[in-house]
């Protein structure tokens, strides 16, 4: 009876190892799960994105469109996944990726070293430039003539980080493209630094304001995910380079931009 009894109690133990070695096979299968390309269970990418950078991402009444939405309405489609987008400060973007947030930032984003310190990025998509915007009557003709001026940036960007290095410069920072632009409209700063294409974009609801002809940088635009993701960053490369080959990129320049200027 004795022996019965432990040879029950043997089982039973055997029975829990295996059992504990299954949960930690399965805890251990999820999580690399997750660090591929889409949640096998919902089938979903998600997208964060500022959608205030036309015509990359902007509102078009309640809806989210744009360059980089088409783009990862591709890259989703060419997944098999449903893109979902999620809309939050530019600035917020990297910390949503890193806590999980999100799969991948699409937002107009440049490639900067200390980006790539927290992020991995997708091979270039588009080159963009910082431009100076003014008033018409300004003084300012060029880059040499910020110092000691009052400037608007986007909070986190480029330009942002430009903008901190001009001698003297007072660096006012704004949430928003667009509110950068009605500040330097009212005489509250004296000159903006934004991104070519949306300020081109936007620049053109405001009569009174003016690109200067001299940028300040060419830029490359990527797909930035969480580090780690290397499945998802391969994936993203190859279909990117597949997009460029089909022609597909080449119809999204055409259809948001009516130019190829900007592809690589």
């Amino acid at each position: 009876m004795k022996k019965g009894r432990l040879k029950f109690q043997r089982i039973i133990s055997i029975f829990l190892v295996l059992l504990y070695l299954a949960v930690i096979s399965w805890m251990f299968a999820d999580i690399m799960r997750r660090e591929t390309v889409v949640s096998r269970s919902s089938n979903v990418l998600v997208m964060g994105t500022n959608a205030t950078f036309k015509p990359f991402e902007y509102k078009d009444g309640d809806k989210i469109v744009g360059f980089d939405v088409d783009l990862a309405s591709e890259i989703a489609k060419e997944l098999g996944a449903e893109l979902k987008i999620e809309d939050m400060s530019f600035d917020g973007l990297l910390p949503a990726l890193e806590s999980g947030q999100i799969d991948l930032a699409v937002a107009g984003m440049s490639v900067t070293e200390d980006r790539a310190k927290n992020a991995l990025f997708s091979d270039s998509y588009y080159v963009a430039s910082q431009q100076i915007i003014v008033k018409n009557e300004s003084p300012i003709k060029n880059r040499y003539e910020l110092t000691n001026k009052t400037i608007g940036v986007q909070l986190g960007t480029t330009g942002d980080q430009m903008a901190q290095q001009i001698k003297g410069a007072k660096v006012v920072q704004f949430p928003t493209a667009p509110s950068v632009l009605q500040e330097l409209v009212t005489g509250r700063i004296d000159a903006a630094i934004l991104d070519n294409a949306p300020a081109a974009q936007y620049v053109a609801s405001f009569s009174s304001l003016k690109i200067l002809n001299s940028p300040l940088s060419r830029e490359p635009y990527a797909i930035a995910m969480k580090k780690g993701n290397q499945q998802l960053l391969e994936s993203v490369n190859n279909i990117i380079t597949k997009m460029k080959e089909d022609g597909r990129m080449h119809k999204l320049l055409m259809k948001h931009f009516g130019t190829t200027e900007g592809q690589l």
